[in-house]
């Protein structure tokens, strides 16, 4: 859970590497995948990780968020 100073900083952003779009930290998640081989983290929107995208190498199991 972010502070409520993370929260209102507008500037803190991160990209979704399914859809390219910038959204707030707290509607990311983290999807672990390889890439010859060795781990690496995708951080990928909520929509689009519910929307079944799923990293290369990606073997785990994601649970969908509550609406």
């Amino acid at each position: 859970m972010p502070s409520a100073k993370a929260r209102d900083n507008k500037a803190l952003v991160a990209t979704c590497v399914a859809c390219g779009k910038n959204f707030s930290p707290e509607a990311m998640v983290a999807l672990a995948g390889r890439v010859e081989g060795r781990a690496r983290s995708y951080p990928v929107c909520v929509a689009c990780a519910e929307g079944g995208w799923r990293p290369p190498g990606f073997d785990g199991i994601y649970g969908y968020r509550p609406s």
